[in-house]
């Protein structure tokens, strides 16, 4: 996994260094240097209590600052149901929406 995956620190040092980031990537980081991991005990920690939809409108509020073309509702869904299975996730009977209210908990044990 990478950086994207298990977030920054902000440990001097750390890879790939800011610099060689883009300028969107440099400006989401901000100044800390610090990215919350998307895997792991401090993601579930952080999201567990949340519902998907929780989870789906987080990341629609973040994708602003660097927009792929064609992003939508639909393919937010698929990138929070990515992470999801990187936490443990099985795939379901229903598909994720930006309506889904099941806990992160409850589909990553």
């Amino acid at each position: 996994m990478g950086w994207a995956v298990l977030g920054r620190k902000g440990d001097p040092g750390e890879l790939p260094p800011i610099a060689s980031l883009s300028a969107a990537y440099r400006e989401f980081i901000g100044p800390r240097g610090y990215v919350a991991p998307l895997a792991g005990k401090a993601f579930l920690d952080r999201w567990g209590p949340a519902t998907v939809a929780d989870l789906i409108a987080r990341f629609q509020q973040t994708v602003p600052a660097f927009p792929p073309e064609g992003m939508n509702d639909e393919t937010t869904a698929d990138i929070a149901a990515c992470i999801l299975q990187v936490n443990g996730a099985k795939a379901g009977a229903e598909p994720l929406t930006r309506h889904t209210r099941v806990l992160v908990s409850a589909i990553t044990q």
